[in-house]
């Protein structure tokens, strides 16, 4: 059972359909950063957070924040919206953005192994995501290394004694995401129809 003490982090839409923030206040908070939510809310944890929270903790946090990519709730991502929708695309990166600042979160520590392959957009959400909050001067990390794909891996099967690594997130958007974004060649940015979104989402 929870402490009765815990601060919930929570913010979902009215059908809960969606889910753009979970996690626990505390005075130093992490956040990590997934594909897309699963079942878990304040006070029920899935085996995914659970590790999260204590691989946070391990790494000397007493507070950590789960977002996603994608704010869709599905218990496998291969259900996960055939085309991505933009409408919750936004309203995930602007919750985001906002409880970053908010919660004065320093270190951001990216978490999803291969599964961004699951969809074509998510490698364009990501990379809309990590515009977004570029300009925060986050520290980015991962644990273990990437997986053969070069993505950062997923907690579940990681151990609790799972060091945070520094990691360039830029590089990694350039090398390794922006070349899954060809097909990409005309999709609505913010309501507006651009076909050169991804040349204009790469980082400098």
């Amino acid at each position: 059972m929870e402490s009765p003490k815990t601060e919930w982090l929570y913010l979902n839409n009215e059908t809960n359909t969606e889910r753009y923030i979970l996690g626990e206040r505390g005075k130093n908070i992490v956040a990590c950063i997934g594909i897309n939510p699963s079942t878990a809310e304040p006070g029920s944890l899935d085996p995914t957070l659970k590790k999260v929270k204590r691989i946070s903790g391990f790494n000397g946090f007493d507070g950590w924040v789960m977002y996603n990519v994608y704010p869709q709730r599905a218990t496998d991502p291969s259900e996960l919206d055939i085309e991505v929708n933009n409408g919750n695309r936004i309203k995930n990166s602007e919750a985001i953005r906002r409880s970053i600042e908010h919660l004065g979160i320093g270190t951001v520590w990216v978490a999803y192994g291969d599964l961004i392959g699951k969809r074509d957009y998510l490698s364009y959400c990501l990379v809309d995501l990590f515009m977004k909050l570029r300009d925060l001067d986050l520290n980015w990390k991962i644990i273990r290394g990437t997986t053969k794909k070069g993505h950062p891996r997923h907690p579940l099967y990681q151990k609790t004694e799972s060091v945070f690594l520094d990691f360039d997130m830029g590089k990694y958007i350039n090398d390794t995401i922006k070349p899954k974004m060809t097909g990409f060649d005309k999709i609505h940015v913010d309501g507006i129809v651009n076909n050169n979104v991804v040349q204009q989402c790469m980082v400098d």
